[in-house]
């Protein structure tokens, strides 16, 4: 059943889940956590929540050069709708991709002598853990400029 992220809100949860990343450099990646104060509460599943987040965090550094930043940011929108982003300055992803980047194991860079290791499961984990909560999942991307998701929430999920 879901529960509230672990009686926090969303932002305090999300401060969590960014913990030990916020203002640190990985791999030559700036990362910064841009939360609110306070955010509503979500009713969701915690564990996902946090799976979510940490899977957008880990694709945006992975794939954002030295010197790149990545930013985690959250609001509730004119509609009452729990929005969780991360965006990134990263290697961006070409338009032909973007209807199939979500589907199991699909990668942009499947070559044998590909950069990057992956199973090609994060993004469409991610769906699927949003989907369950009844939200969405929207990427925009500019090839050499960067990503970014953007993960909805209904809602008829958020508290006051």
């Amino acid at each position: 059943m879901p529960q509230r992220l672990r009686g926090r809100s969303c932002s305090s949860g999300l401060r969590v889940t960014c913990a030990g990343a916020d203002g640190c450099e990985c791999g030559g990646v700036n990362v910064v956590c841009d939360l609110p104060e306070e955010l509503s509460f979500l009713y969701a599943d915690g564990r996902l929540v946090r799976q979510i987040v940490l899977n957008l965090l880990t694709n945006a550094i992975k794939f954002t050069g030295k010197g790149g930043d990545v930013v985690l940011d959250a609001n509730i929108d004119a509609e009452g709708c729990c929005e969780i982003r991360v965006a990134d300055t990263g290697l961006g992803i070409g338009p032909e991709y973007l209807d199939s980047i979500m589907q199991p194991f699909v990668q942009v860079d499947s070559g044998i002598d590909r950069k990057y290791e992956s199973t090609g499961l994060g993004l469409s984990l991610v769906k699927s853990m949003v989907e369950l909560h009844d939200g969405t999942v929207e990427i925009e991307s500019t090839t050499g400029e960067g990503t970014t998701v953007t993960v909805r929430f209904p809602a008829s999920r958020v508290r006051a």
